[in-house]
């Protein structure tokens, strides 16, 4: 593309000489007589370069350059001063008011194309470098922003900041499974494309109520929803934050029921203790919580009835003021024992 020059010179004599050097170069010339006829030029075309006199009539060449540079649209616009003044203090103040170079005059025309000819390609050059760094903070805001998507968001900004993240003990949280009853069997019978999309439906749905109520979704297992709160962020209320979220989880099933032409239960376990979480992997990154609590809860799941959320006995204690219950039921858990559980009904 064919690059443009503004001289802006008062003399015709350099105005012409300067024209024809640039002309014949194949460069695109615009001239101004004056640095107001200048800051006019660059309203309607912006130049790639502009070569700027010092002594002009009305405003200096000095305050020419440092208007241009105040104004964002041709801030990055490379000025060359040339001038008939060669002290140290003039070529100093050409450089202080933003200029990138300077020609004394009488000029040589070799000289000027060459110096010219440097800066515009360092302008390509940058402008080349600023679009790669453009991209590289695109790509960087891509990654950051998928990181943040499968991790927590405490944990992202750690992962980000210092390369890792420690486990961690949380002493005060509420687990709860959320298992589509009979899926696995009803999907044996579905299109890929189905399955996938009642998933997504479903898991989306799940995901917005998880958030509604300050609880993290910790992984999904095939057709199983894993979430907690008060981890990886401790949360006063974690126990009741979850049972809101699993009865409106029971309630969205319930209504898509109406409509949808594939009906689907779910059974849901909810258990409150401590866990340890942390980061596993180092190529796929995956936050994970593990510990008796988890199991119980998954425990409490398989034992429950469908849109029943059963409830383990820590959790009630902490549930029992804002919730009804039904009456606790002495059950044998693989692993545990005698445990009490209660089915959640509604909340009070």
């Amino acid at each position: 593309m064919q690059q443009t020059i503004l001289i802006v010179e008062d003399s015709p004599v350099n105005q012409e000489l300067l024209s024809r050097i640039l002309t014949k170069t194949h460069y695109r010339v615009l001239v101004a007589g004056s640095g107001e006829a200048a800051l006019e030029q660059t309203e309607t075309v912006l130049p790639d370069l502009i070569v700027l006199d010092i002594m002009l009539p009305g405003m200096d060449g000095y305050a020419i350059c440092r208007q241009l540079k105040n104004d964002a649209r041709t801030k990055d616009i490379p000025i060359i001063f040339i001038s008939s003044l060669d002290a140290t203090e003039d070529k100093v103040g050409a450089f202080e008011a933003g200029g990138v170079d300077y020609i004394t005059k009488p000029f040589h025309p070799g000289e000027v194309l060459a110096r010219i000819h440097t800066h515009l390609q360092i302008c390509c050059l940058q402008h080349e470098l600023e679009e790669k760094n453009q991209q590289l903070r695109a790509e960087k805001q891509k990654s950051e922003n998928l990181l943040r998507n499968v991790l927590p968001e405490r944990v992202g900004r750690e992962l980000l900041a210092t390369g890792c993240c420690a486990p961690q003990l949380f002493t005060d949280t509420t687990v709860c499974f959320a298992d589509i009853v009979d899926f696995t069997v009803a999907s044996s019978a579905l299109a890929p494309e189905v399955i996938i999309h009642e998933l997504n439906e479903i898991f989306t749905a799940f995901d917005r109520i998880s958030l509604e109520y300050k609880c993290e979704r910790m992984k999904t297992i095939g057709d199983a929803y894993l979430f907690a709160c008060g981890v990886p962020e401790p949360d006063s209320n974690h126990a009741a934050n979850v049972a809101r979220a699993s009865m409106e989880m029971i309630e969205f099933l319930e209504n898509r029921n109406h409509n949808s032409e594939y009906c689907w239960d779910i059974r849901v376990g909810i258990n409150s203790g401590p866990l340890v979480g942390g980061v596993v992997g180092t190529e796929k990154y995956l936050y994970d919580i593990f510990g008796d609590t988890v199991n119980i809860a998954a425990r409490m799941e398989e034992l429950a009835s469908p849109m029943r959320p059963n409830v383990s006995s820590t959790s009630y204690d902490l549930l029992k003021d804002n919730f009804h219950f039904s009456e606790g039921t002495d059950v044998e858990m693989k692993g545990k024992g005698k445990q009490i559980i209660y089915t959640l009904l509604r909340s009070l």
